[in-house]
């Protein structure tokens, strides 16, 4: 006789199967519901067979999947590599980073099974840009002191070789040499301009061969106003020889008028560590030395005049000292033609003949708390660059930083990375109208036209904020004297 036990197990086995059975359709149900199966990967498929980057740094990202004998997507981490990362390199995610020129295959896997894409590294030329020779002043008929260098770069700013750049000009009687470049590994091209017979301005343009991808230069033809270097101590090398160069160009474009020549009979270390001197002084003669003064990270450089010419009375003889700890270093910071246009600016009087000709008010270092210049052209020059919103009938000079610092230079909180402020700061320098038109106030003959694009900051600025050098007390030490007569050799007084 079957008992009731017995009768109820078929049922409950029957149960037991149904419960499972709807256990897995669910399970299935959820797994297609989320596009997912469970397997081994048979496949792996990249969803691009390719892609060129046209910028260094640029990212793209490989959509890829492992998928099912059936075909069923599987959701699973893919391994991601590349055939050479100094071309392409790629992380875990498929996320493609452009490394160097070049092709490359990146490639996703799982298991034994994987997929490719080509990926092609190809930079594309985005900007133009100029980066040093603008604004030289020149000899008519002869090339500039300083190459035109431009720099061709990508849409991410990274620099671009193998781009062909021309240079052109057309001003009557200049040429560029070379008119073609092809750019460095830097993205760099060069060319020199040769000025035409003709003074005033002149300008060339760079263009990326083949686009509208152009930059500008400007040059002018300098004035009768010459200034002579002499290397007394220390040779310079020849990229250190052009700073100093173009340094003299540019105050001699600034410069319009000659000054009256004197002549100078003087014993050696009249003027720091000058030679003896029988000579003609037309118009400023400077003695330039490249010599320890305190180690590196200390003063930079000191200049002064030394001598001025007896009618006129501005500087006819003055030194410069850089210390040579310093030098390469300010050099390598693409800095120097900065530095030495500023202490060159010193030896013509800025900021080291202002309290002899009454233009410097409130002294710090008479225990003025705000130190001002006073000159009219400079004023008007820094009202209407934006200067009057500060104080008006002023211009603020320096009252930090030290001695060789405050009283002798644009205070740094308000003139920011102007030139003439005590600090050399990362980047372009830029000379103001308000330094020209403080030159002008000095006496000289200036062009206000020859100051770079300059604005006023707004005030609040940090001391010392973006500041890469501080030229602390670069004022060099020593009288200032008037040039005495004295008896040319066979000739008559001279002054």
């Amino acid at each position: 006789m079957t008992t009731l036990s017995e009768l109820a197990a078929p049922m409950r086995t029957r149960i037991r199967l149904a419960v499972l059975l709807a256990a897995g359709a669910l399970s299935l149900m959820s797994c297609e519901d989320d596009g997912f199966a469970p397997g081994v990967p048979a496949t792996v498929a990249i969803y691009e067979s390719g892609f060129t980057f046209t910028a260094l740094g640029q990212n793209h990202l490989f959509p890829a999947t492992a998928s099912d004998a059936h075909g069923h997507p599987i959701r699973m981490a893919l391994t991601w590599s590349t055939s050479d990362p100094a071309v392409v390199q790629v992380n875990g995610d498929g996320l493609a980073t452009a490394a160097g020129p070049g092709s490359a295959t990146v490639t996703a896997s799982a298991g034994s099974h994987s997929a490719s894409a080509t990926v092609t590294v190809r930079q594309t030329a985005a900007h133009i840009t100029a980066v040093q020779g603008d604004g030289q002043g020149g000899v008519a008929s002869q090339a500039l002191p300083g190459p035109l260098v431009v720099q061709v770069t990508d849409a991410l700013n990274r620099p671009v070789a193998g781009i062909l750049v021309q240079f052109a000009t057309s001003d009557p009687g200049a040429f560029v040499t070379p008119d073609t470049a092809t750019t460095n590994r830097n993205g760099f091209a060069a060319t020199t301009l040769t000025l035409g017979p003709a003074p005033g301005a002149y300008s060339a343009t760079a263009t990326v061969a083949g686009t509208a991808l152009s930059a500008g230069f400007t040059a002018r033809t300098a004035g009768p106003f010459a200034i002579d270097l002499l290397f007394v101590n220390g040779t310079p090398t020849p990229a250190q020889a052009q700073a100093f160069a173009l340094a003299r160009q540019r105050w001699e474009t600034i410069i319009t008028a000659d000054l009256p020549d004197d002549y100078a009979q003087l014993p050696p270390n009249s003027c720091g560590a000058s030679p003896a001197i029988d000579q003609p002084i037309d118009d400023l003669l400077i003695f330039v030395s490249i010599a320890d003064i305190d180690g590196p990270g200390g003063i930079l450089g000191q200049a002064a005049p030394c001598f001025l010419h007896s009618v006129g009375l501005l500087p006819a003889i003055g030194q410069m000292t850089f210390d040579a700890a310093d030098l390469a270093v300010i050099d390598s910071a693409g800095l120097l033609s900065a530095v030495v246009t500023h202490e060159m600016g010193h030896v013509l009087g800025y900021g080291t003949l202002w309290s002899t000709l009454n233009l410097l008010a409130n002294p710090a270092s008479q225990g003025g708390l705000d130190p001002y210049f006073t000159g009219a052209q400079a004023i008007a020059a820094f009202d209407s660059l934006g200067g009057i919103t500060h104080v008006g009938g002023k211009v603020p000079v320096e009252d930090q930083g030290g001695p060789g610092t405050a009283d002798s230079h644009w205070r740094e909180t308000v003139f920011g990375n102007e030139l003439m402020t005590g600090y050399v700061n990362l980047g372009f320098n830029p000379l103001s109208a308000v330094s020209i038109a403080s030159m002008g106030d000095l006496g000289y003959a200036v062009d206000p036209a020859a100051a770079d694009p300059y604005s006023i900051f707004a005030p609040l600025r940090l001391p010392g904020s973006e500041v890469q050098f501080h030229l602390r007390n670069d004022i060099a030490a020593g009288p200032i004297r008037v040039m005495p007569l004295r008896k040319r050799a066979g000739g008559p007084y001279q002054r």
